[in-house]
């Protein structure tokens, strides 16, 4: 008698799991508290402690369920306290996303040139934030997630020693629900354009897309054009 069976490994990058990169086999994740009876879309990128990317290109990617508060978000996860995400190149284009809220972050070169509807710039000049630099490839892996649809992109730190991407490239992630949430952020240079567009339909008036005083950066170009518009 023979036994067949199967096997249903969730692999980089499908939705609703949890991948420590560099391992690219996720491990299932539990539905999500705001609906139990649905299978969890959320990719969840726990970034292993110490790990070092060369890239990690996030393209084309829908985003949003009704009752999300973030859809995208770049944190620790729970009991890591004092490690980064060390980036070298950041760069955001041809995204949206109904409401932005950063903090948390060093930055060399800070460019901003979004269409906002509303928004709060309280980034601190400090001129003794370093250029950072990450060149060397060596030993390190790359990554991309690309032409998907899922709930929302959750970027954890998962050990205390935090992770190094030499370049990290949004381009294409749209949110129909939920802001982006960024902390824990170290960049060289950081650059989010002009095709980039966010806002709740709330007026010029009140903010849509928050930087926060905690943002800190060596230059800051600001270039945020105030445009009444609303993403869903």
């Amino acid at each position: 008698m023979v036994i067949a069976g199967t096997t249903s490994e969730k692999l980089w990058p499908e939705a609703g799991a949890e991948y420590a990169l560099p391992d690219i086999v996720g491990n299932p994740l539990p539905p999500d508290p705001e609906t139990p009876a649905l299978i969890s879309q959320t990719l969840r990128i726990n970034l292993a402690d110490g790990v070092r990317l060369d890239k990690l290109h996030l393209k084309n990617l829908d985003l949003g369920k009704s009752g999300l508060s973030t859809s995208f978000e770049i944190a620790r996860t729970s009991g890591v306290t004092g490690a980064w995400v060390n980036v070298g190149v950041f760069t955001i284009t041809n995204s949206s996303a109904p409401t932005l809220d950063w903090a948390n972050m060093e930055v060399g070169s800070l460019h901003l040139g979004a269409k906002v509807d509303g928004h709060t710039n309280s980034a601190v000049i400090n001129s003794t934030i370093s250029s950072l630099v990450v060149d060397s490839d060596r030993g390190s892996g790359s990554y991309v997630a690309e032409n998907s649809t899922v709930d929302r992109v959750v970027i954890n730190l998962n050990g205390d020693s935090g992770a190094t991407i030499g370049e990290l490239i949004v381009d294409g992630v749209t949110a129909s629900v939920g802001a982006w949430d960024f902390d824990h952020l170290k960049v060289g240079t950081l650059t989010m354009d002009s095709t980039n567009q966010f806002g709740d339909g709330s007026g010029i008036n009140s903010a849509s897309a928050v930087f926060n005083d905690t943002v800190k950066a060596r230059s800051i170009t600001d270039n945020l054009v105030d445009t009444p518009l609303k993403v869903q």
